[in-house]
């Protein structure tokens, strides 16, 4: 909760911030490209991205001055962590930053396309407070109407008034843009006379779950820490 105080010096830093800041934010090397070369994510101000394909990037959480923000992006597939972060009113004296646990929004987009983060957005502090645990949502391409739903992260977020402004949850280094996931490859092709053989999936990159474990022990408390590397040694 937010002493009456701290809000003028926070308000001012936010409006600083915002009035030297575009909200379209281009995350691929190289020159900027048309919206018919690239796709677009449409985050709501209330989102935070947490990483995108399990990196920290640079630029996606400065505050702007509209209420939301554009990500343009190499057309392809995206895992998202996002989380709601709201600063509430409680009374004439007091706010609250309401802040919740990541959840994984899926995006795999075309050239041209159109997609946006979307949520339940609470009525009051309450709603907001509920979804700190529970926090979903889905992904919408506006071009075709489709519509993905956002699945748990199972990660859990520090909480606090400085955690949500500095943004400063993950360990992996920062970057100012990202690729694409990459697709899977076709699975060959068996004639009529041979007998179909079952292949296991291909692993994700070892990348990825090394940034989500990275992420995770920089949440994790002192005691949790001490039981993982109790766990490990056994």
């Amino acid at each position: 909760m937010l002493s009456l105080r701290l809000i003028p010096l926070v308000l001012c830093a936010l409006f600083l911030s915002a009035c030297a800041r575009s909200p379209v934010v281009q995350l691929y090397d190289g020159p900027a490209k048309s919206d018919s070369q690239v796709l677009t994510v449409r985050v709501p101000s209330e989102i935070e991205v947490f990483t995108i394909n399990g990196k920290e990037v640079d630029g996606v959480n400065t505050f702007f001055a509209t209420d939301f923000k554009e990500l343009k992006l190499t057309p392809g597939r995206y895992e998202i962590l996002a989380y709601y972060k709201e600063l509430w009113q409680l009374d004439a004296d007091n706010h609250d930053i309401v802040k919740t646990n990541p959840a994984n929004f899926i995006v795999d987009g075309k050239a041209g396309e159109k997609w946006q983060l979307d949520y339940d957005k609470p009525a009051n502090v309450e709603e907001a407070r509920a979804l700190e645990d529970a926090f979903t949502g889905q992904a919408i391409n506006t071009t075709t109407g489709e519509k993905v739903a956002a699945t748990e992260s199972n990660l859990i977020l520090k909480r606090g008034f400085l955690a949500p402004i500095t943004g400063e949850e993950v360990s992996t280094a920062a970057s100012e843009s990202v690729a694409p996931q990459q697709a899977a490859a076709p699975a060959p092709a068996t004639s009529a006379s041979a007998p179909a053989t079952q292949t296991a999936p291909a692993p994700a990159p070892a990348g990825s779950y090394l940034d989500t474990l990275k992420a995770q022990w920089n949440q994790a408390t002192p005691e949790e820490r001490r039981e993982f590397l109790q766990w490990v040694a056994e």
